[in-house]
């Protein structure tokens, strides 16, 4: 049984705003009253920073307790722990230290020979669902052997890219594009993490983002009477526009949309 995601949802919409994340940082550090909190953001009333707190001890991120007339808060890295731990693996652990000490010793060399960049991260994601006159074990089996049919891609990139998913375990959904000379060129949009055969999958990758990327991508395929209800979470975390999370719900409600069509043709 899938573990709830009310509390993670909870989560990432506490990290979602600059000033929280603020709070938090400056919480590493130790525990802090309301009143040196407020101090910390002269910019902002005593209110809004105490509104700001409020949203992160809902979601479990900092917790609080009175000492006297004080109020002191501390951060709770649990929440921040099981974000990790349901994003990523052994592996992109081993990658992700790595990468962090190369940034620390970028970091550490005097000079401007090795500038480095900070950049803002964000996380979002998205839900949508379609309803198909199929049942599931049809919706879920045209997923996999027909993706090129229903992905959304452009019809010029059609002629020459195919879109290919792998029905197991560490399996692939990658597009394949052919080159005029040479072996085609292959772009790896996710891996599959979960498979539960006609009811449901989870991809994790960088959708083929250059940026600092992330995605979880989980399609479920339901019973609904004598039809199937397909729905998509799609979380996403990184470096990407302000713009990107309403192209993936494009993309997804497309991709839905023909899927739909070629299941009830199909049947």
């Amino acid at each position: 049984m899938d573990s709830p995601t009310t509390d993670l949802d909870a989560v990432w919409k506490a990290l979602g705003d600059p000033t929280r994340r603020a709070i938090l940082d400056a919480l590493r550090h130790g525990r802090a009253s309301t009143g040196q909190l407020a101090a910390a953001f002269p910019g902002l009333s005593r209110f809004a920073v105490m509104k700001h707190i409020g949203v992160l001890h809902d979601a479990g991120l900092v917790v609080s307790r009175k000492e006297g007339r004080q109020k002191w808060n501390y951060l709770n890295a649990v929440p921040l722990r099981r974000v990790y731990e349901r994003w990523v693996s052994r592996y992109e652990d081993q990658w992700a230290g790595s990468l962090l000490g190369l940034q620390r010793l970028a970091e550490s060399q005097n000079g401007s020979a090795m500038p480095v960049e900070t950049i803002e991260l964000s996380a979002q994601v998205i839900q949508t669902e379609i309803r198909i006159d199929a049942s599931p074990e049809t919706v879920y089996g045209l997923f996999f052997e027909r993706p090129n049919d229903w992905f959304y891609e452009s019809e010029e990139s059609r002629k020459t890219q195919t879109t290919k998913i792998e029905n197991r375990i560490g399996g692939l959904f990658y597009l394949e594009t052919t080159r005029p000379e040479g072996p085609p060129d292959l772009n790896v949009i996710g891996t599959i993490t979960m498979l539960k055969p006609n009811r449901k999958i989870r991809l994790r990758g960088d959708c083929t983002m250059p940026s600092a990327f992330v995605a979880n991508m989980t399609i479920a395929f339901e019973a609904d009477g004598a039809g199937t209800r397909v729905s998509v979470e799609h979380r996403m975390a990184g470096e990407f526009d302000a713009d990107l999370p309403a192209g993936f719900e494009e993309g997804w409600q497309d991709g839905l949309q023909k899927l739909k069509t070629l299941c009830e043709q199909s049947g």
